[in-house]
């Protein structure tokens, strides 16, 4: 899943969220970050994109500034 942000700097960072949460996560160019969940953790594509959705929550919570888009 593709994750657009408005600020390129925070990239990195929130690539490091998702590691650390088991995801596999990297930057893809122009304030873009790939996110796959690993199997079993997500047995189907629509609680992959919940698991993605919920911890990008807890990311800009933890960066109000930090505008981000699952796409």
């Amino acid at each position: 899943m593709l994750i657009r942000l408005d600020e390129q700097a925070l990239v990195d960072d929130l690539c490091a969220h998702f590691r650390r949460s088991g995801f596999t996560a990297e930057s893809v160019g122009g304030g873009m970050v790939e996110v796959e969940v690993e199997a079993p953790s997500a047995p189907s594509d629509e609680e992959a994109r919940r698991a993605v959705g919920q911890h990008l929550r807890v990311w800009q919570i933890a960066n109000p500034e930090a505008r981000a888009e699952l796409l």
